[in-house]
């Protein structure tokens, strides 16, 4: 009678040391494979910041007749140092900031307007910033005129 009450302790032990044993398994095996996953989806993502962030050798800015010689900002966006996505910014600028364009620039595909900022301050006032950030306009006598043809 005793071997058989043992012999039971030792199955239902042994039973549920089985199943510790594959519930175990089966939870390393998850983790192991959202540990895959997520170093595959941070490999794509680094590909994809190394692609925008091109190395800065060998850049090639090509200068183009600036079609605007000011304009305003129509939302909020960054001034930068260069013209590349990944250079350092000077600033954050919201809407409707004005701007003297002293330049139009083309680098990696993208085209940038050379900016003066018009304010009194005199520090990280000049810089770039991308095209589609910017409306041009033509200063006309004392004027703002629009630069639009309709």
């Amino acid at each position: 009678m005793i071997k058989t009450i043992f012999i039971y302790i030792l199955l239902l032990v042994t039973g549920g040391l089985g199943i510790s044993y594959y519930l175990l398994i089966d939870r390393y095996n998850k983790l192991n494979l959202q540990t895959r996953v997520l170093s595959r989806q941070n490999s794509d993502l680094t590909a994809q910041i190394n692609s925008i962030n091109k190395p800065t050798d060998n850049i090639q800015i090509y200068y183009k007749t600036k079609p605007y010689n000011a304009g305003y900002t129509i939302r909020p966006c960054s001034l930068y140092i260069a013209p590349l996505s990944n250079s350092a910014t000077l600033r954050s600028l919201p809407s409707n900031t004005k701007l003297e364009i002293t330049d139009y620039v083309e680098a990696y595909e993208l085209s940038w307007y050379g900016v003066k900022l018009i304010m009194n301050e005199t520090v990280n006032i000049k810089g770039f910033i991308r095209e589609d950030f910017i409306t041009g306009v033509d200063v006309v006598e004392t004027q703002v005129v629009s630069k639009r043809y309709y």
